[in-house]
């Protein structure tokens, strides 16, 4: 069961993995470091106190939607035992960050390559910030993003585009509360019985 913590969680768990990865390939000299990034990172790189510095890469969610192809399946179990579950998908841009673009190109390589190594992120794979459960498991699978809607998602920023690897996690699963059930009610009929005059 994951709680309201599942989305920064996944986030920190595909910043791991990345950071991971890149020490299993490159373990001495430069390398990059994997960072969860917002928007007003991109304006701010390479400054004092900056999320972002070269070498990195950033992985930056750009958009959540509801994974329409899990939703009724929950929602049924919800109406028959009153727990909410919300099954999201986290559209993310994976971007390289250094001062030549042969580096950056390698960064994507190998974000890409780390990437697409892994199965489901599960069990210890998942950061504990998540409170998950037993069996839960959350996907990182290229995402269909057309050029426009890539462009769109830069328009809405005041950085310069990037270069990025559209990349989806999915399906986080966020559970409410269990439902209460109705406590049993007695009905207590009282009535007068008389004789009529």
């Amino acid at each position: 069961m994951a709680g309201y913590r599942a989305l920064a969680a996944v986030g920190r768990s595909v910043v791991d993995l990345l950071n991971r990865r890149f020490l299993d390939e490159i373990p001495a000299g430069p390398r990059p470091e994997a960072v969860l990034a917002g928007p007003v990172d991109f304006d701010k790189v390479d400054t004092p106190g900056a999320v972002i510095r070269h070498p990195a890469v950033s992985v930056y969610c750009y958009r959540l939607s509801i994974d329409r192809e899990t939703r009724p399946s929950w929602a049924a179990m919800a109406a028959q035992d009153g727990m909410a579950r919300l099954p999201l998908r986290m559209h993310l841009l994976i971007a390289a960050w250094d001062r030549f673009v042969e580096a950056e190109l390698e960064w994507l390589g190998l974000a890409a390559l780390a990437l697409e190594s892994e199965g489901p992120l599960t069990g210890p794979l998942l950061h504990p910030s998540g409170d998950w459960g037993a069996g839960d498991a959350v996907q990182i699978v290229p995402d269909d993003l057309a050029m426009d809607s890539m462009s769109e998602a830069f328009q809405a920023m005041t950085t310069d585009y990037r270069l990025c690897l559209p990349y989806l996690a999915r399906v986080i699963r966020i559970d409410g509360r269990p439902g209460r059930t109705a406590d049993e009610v007695t009905v207590v009929a009282s009535g007068t019985s008389g004789t009529g005059r």
